[in-house]
């Protein structure tokens, strides 16, 4: 089986968006054996965070046993104050933050570290993605930025998103191997036997599977970790067993 850690839903502004509506994904999701999938509405990256995150609320309501919420604040932007409501309503919940998008930087934002504050009590993990997907003309964010976050608040576990290759994948493992409460998703990782080559690095223990489908094409996500020259062990760490130890609670049932 298999737990994705940054899927999306929506409309995507820059060009015609195939497959980004619920039920799309669902059977995007059994064709690849995707059993859960932690889901971020568009709205919520492009617009209007609070919009979004309704719009998150409903899909997950019709489909709880494969959609789980990925919940977007702004310190700008409306809702902003409404994590508490609701990651407690949630249960199981992700944040996932946008500053390239958002335009903010976390150092000078006082309503991102309340956020923080929070998700350090409840142990809640953020996920900051370095670009939305594997495109060089999105907007993207500095890795580093995610590694001060990560030492300012230790009781956090941050994800770093859409990590590729060369420079940028380096940065990410220096900071995995300074802080421990620093893990990597896959949805970006395009280079060849980048996958094992992250592994032998810094072992598999804190990576997680991500497609940041219906941006990219599920079919890729999976793929390539079923094809990497790495242990079974490792393979089901990162499809979903490190997930389930990130995220108590989370274990899937098919039915």
């Amino acid at each position: 089986m298999i737990i994705d850690i940054n899927g999306y839903f929506g409309i995507w502004p820059y060009w015609p968006l195939r497959g980004g509506d619920p039920a799309s994904m669902l059977a995007k999701m059994v064709q690849y054996k995707i059993g859960r999938i932690f889901i971020s509405s568009l709205k919520s990256v492009f617009s209007d965070p609070q919009g979004g995150n309704a719009e998150i609320k409903n899909a997950v309501a019709r489909h709880p046993r494969r959609f789980l919420p990925a919940f977007t604040y702004s310190p700008y932007a409306a809702g902003w104050d409404g994590y508490r409501e609701d990651c407690e309503e949630a249960g199981i919940c992700l944040i996932k933050l946008f500053p390239a998008h958002h335009t903010y930087h976390f150092a000078e934002e006082p309503r991102i570290a309340e956020l923080l504050e929070f998700c350090g009590e409840r142990k809640i993990p953020v996920l900051i993605p370095r670009r939305l997907m594997m495109s060089w003309r999105l907007p993207v964010l500095d890795v580093n930025e995610i590694g001060q976050l990560a030492s300012a608040f230790p009781q956090i576990p941050f994800i770093i998103g859409a990590i590729n290759y060369l420079g940028e994948l380096q940065t990410a493992l220096h900071i995995m191997r300074q802080r421990a409460n620093v893990w990597i998703e896959t949805s970006a990782m395009m280079a060849f036997r980048e996958i094992e080559s992250v592994v032998n690095q810094v072992g598999a223990e804190r990576i997680l599977h991500g497609s940041a489908l219906p941006l990219q094409n599920p079919a890729i996500a999976p793929l390539k970790i079923q094809n990497a020259d790495i242990s079974d062990a490792d393979k089901e760490r990162i499809f979903f067993r490190n997930a389930e130890r990130l995220f108590p609670g989370i274990a899937w049932n098919e039915s």
